[in-house]
């Protein structure tokens, strides 16, 4: 399947253009591991809300677990846990294999924004460590208050495009949610079969092989 090459292109960050969801579902689970002796189950819901905004997800994962809400203290531990973590996971994650060279490619043809469920300033960190923030148009990271799709929307807004203008790739059933909150067209990065309940343009292996299916 081929699809119209987009005007911006939107590209999520954990599991589409840095190997890290495997470290850092580890690290969720130590955080929840007072919750459920199951660590499967909590990196699959790591992966399921996955995009979210740090705080939004560690409340979904924690309702998963007890059905409840999760309240300002033990969000404060959760996220202490975690946080102890991340520095090492971060220093030590690397770029997909052909994630760079497509960004730089991509960037020659069109803005590239990243918009991620990682903080603003840690997103921006890591991708400086990788050589990328030159090539890239903004980067944007989801809060509670502000989720993916508004920070999409304002892109567009300020470059004078629509939704149909833009292509969103991500990993995730959040990223998809989000990209048709914003009514943009999604790309999956993984398996048809994490996509199955919902209805992407096309799904791509890794991030590169979406270079392929462009009409550039």
């Amino acid at each position: 399947m081929r699809v119209a090459a987009p005007r911006v292109l939107f590209l999520d960050y954990d599991g589409v253009i840095v190997d890290s969801m495997g470290p850092k579902a580890e690290a969720v689970a130590d955080a929840f591991a007072p919750y459920s002796t199951d660590r499967t189950a909590i990196a699959e819901g790591f992966r399921r809300h996955a995009g979210s905004g740090r705080e939004t997800q560690f409340d979904r994962i924690y309702r998963d677990l007890t059905g409840k809400a999760l309240d300002a203290p033990e969000r404060a531990r959760i996220t202490a846990v975690f946080l102890a973590r991340i520095d090492a996971i971060n220093d030590a994650v690397d770029l997909f294999p052909g994630v760079h060279g497509f960004i730089v490619a991509q960037a020659a043809k069109r803005p590239v924004a990243v918009v991620t469920g990682v903080p603003e300033e840690e997103a921006r960190r890591q991708l400086a460590r990788f050589g990328l923030v030159s090539f890239l148009a903004s980067v944007h990271g989801a809060t509670r208050e502000t989720p993916k799709h508004v920070h999409m929307e304002r892109v567009l807004k300020a470059c004078g495009l629509t939704p149909a203008d833009a292509l969103f790739a991500g990993d995730s059933q959040t990223d998809m949610q989000q990209a048709a909150l914003a009514g943009i067209p999604f790309v999956g990065v993984g398996t048809p079969e994490h996509f199955a309940g919902g209805a992407p343009l096309a799904v791509v292996p890794r991030l590169p092989d979406l270079a392929a299916l462009l009409c550039d």
